[in-house]
């Protein structure tokens, strides 16, 4: 790490074939003009590559310390902007495979940023990754859905401050999931709509974001009202 941004670096053959495979990502999204969502790529470093410094916590850790404590309208925006970058992704023909509140980095001025392709996929690619399985989705790994199934865990996370089913076995989650019995989302207004939506397979991404984008305001009222975390 430096001013210059973070360096990451391969430790062994398989990663060296996740970082050549996030540089990939990378000069793709920057092909496109980037994204505000995305750690910025700063280029290749060797064997590695050089991205833009989060230089807050992860959003894991930041909620986790936070707790209550961390504003419900703060907490509204970290869900628009994962969505939004979530989108992007997608629109490039990225799978994220691994979505989770781990895998999230907070700038300066705590705005979510996506981070963390080395095991992602590109146009069809194996995944080099397993998403944890609490976000997995029960069924193919490789379409946007297992991802907008990731994205609502990660919703979940953001606004409960717990993943789903925190404290239950693997195995027992993967049979829930299966079985199409997910944690309850009705105590969190509007937005556990979107949540319930997302591990249903109701919607893609981009449909997602266009929930939040009109109810900027409303969600200020909301935050006085309505939620009850």
């Amino acid at each position: 790490m430096s001013e210059l941004g973070m360096v990451k670096l391969p430790h062994d053959e398989e990663s060296d074939e996740a970082i050549r495979r996030e540089i990939l990502i990378y000069q793709r999204f920057e092909e496109s003009g980037g994204h505000p969502g995305l750690l910025r790529y700063l280029g290749p470093c060797g064997s590695g590559l050089r991205l833009e410094f989060a230089g807050n916590y992860g959003l894991g850790k930041c909620i986790q310390e936070l707790g209550d404590n961390a504003a419900l309208e703060r907490r509204l925006r970290w869900c628009q902007q994962i969505t939004d970058t979530i989108a992007f992704v997608h629109d490039k023909g990225v799978i994220h495979g691994d979505l989770q509140l781990g895998n999230i980095f907070l700038d300066e001025d705590l705005n979510a940023k996506v981070g963390d392709f080395a095991g992602s996929s590109l146009d069809g690619l194996p995944l080099l990754v397993q998403v944890t399985a609490s976000h997995r989705y029960p069924g193919s790994l490789l379409l946007e859905q297992a991802d907008i199934f990731a994205l609502g865990s990660t919703l979940f996370e953001v606004m409960c401050g717990q993943s789903p089913y925190k404290g239950r076995k693997d195995i027992e989650i993967k049979g829930l999931f299966e079985k199409s019995l997910f944690p309850e989302t009705k105590h969190l207004g509007p937005i556990g709509k979107v949540i319930a939506g997302c591990w249903r397979g109701e919607y893609g991404s981009a449909f997602v974001f266009a929930f939040f984008l009109p109810f900027d305001d409303a969600w200020r009222d909301i935050a006085d009202r309505e939620f009850q975390l």
